[in-house]
């Protein structure tokens, strides 16, 4: 068996060093999607049914960052979210999650019918061949028009694969959240600091999401 050191957010910390800033306005953390859509703040709340609706995406969206509206209810309820969120005057990005079975394309359709320009491929494991059958369709349908972010994954060949599959953006990290147990239950993970080293070695057109196991505003920076 081949073993390999790996670091947590909380085995880390960055050196200070002299700084000639002297205002916080002054500084930009602003994160460019792609050319077209840049977020003010590099922020995305997560794509479940008790963290991101249209209260939060549209609080997301005055903050400058993002919210994905969850994919834990009808489509007609999701659409509904969704219409909600790209109907209010400070939303320029709406983002809509959905699976890679089932619905997955049906979901696809109306979201994006409805007001969504990002989709979030949302699966436990996304270096999958379901993923790869997903993004080839979601591709098909909407060519380059759409936004699409997938994951989860936590290796340098996981991202990649993802991103030759279509994906413009993965996240990346996998059971390290507050809820999610993937770990626990499966024993497959990766620590999530770790997981940003390797994945940030991709030589791909792709932007990287840290998601999940980031528990203080410290380890956004170490992110």
């Amino acid at each position: 068996m081949k073993f390999k050191e790996a670091v947590t957010y909380d085995d880390m910390l960055m050196v200070p060093q002299y700084s000639d800033i002297t205002s916080r306005s002054d500084v930009d953390i602003s994160s460019k999607l792609n050319e077209t859509f840049v977020l003010q703040l590099p922020i995305m709340a997560s794509p479940m049914d008790t963290v991101s609706e249209v209260d939060m995406s549209i609080a997301m969206a005055k903050a400058g960052g993002l919210a994905v509206i969850h994919r834990y209810n009808t489509i007609p309820e999701q659409g509904d979210l969704v219409h909600r969120t790209a109907s209010d005057v400070h939303t320029t990005l709406t983002a809509a999650a959905i699976g890679v079975t089932g619905d997955y394309l049906e979901r696809a359709t109306t979201v994006v019918a409805l007001g969504a320009n990002v989709l979030c491929v949302d699966v436990a494991h996304g270096h999958h061949i379901m993923m790869k059958n997903a993004l080839e369709q979601l591709r098909n349908a909407f060519g380059d028009d759409i936004y699409i972010i997938a994951g989860n994954v936590c290796t340098l060949e996981g991202v990649n694969n993802v991103a030759d599959w279509g994906a413009d953006a993965v996240r990346c990290n996998i059971g390290g959240g507050s809820i999610c147990s993937t770990r626990t239950v499966t024993g497959h993970g990766l620590p999530g600091l770790q997981t940003i080293f390797d994945c940030a070695r991709t030589d791909r057109d792709v932007k990287i999401i840290a998601d999940g196991g980031i528990k203080t505003s410290g380890d956004i920076v170490k992110a």
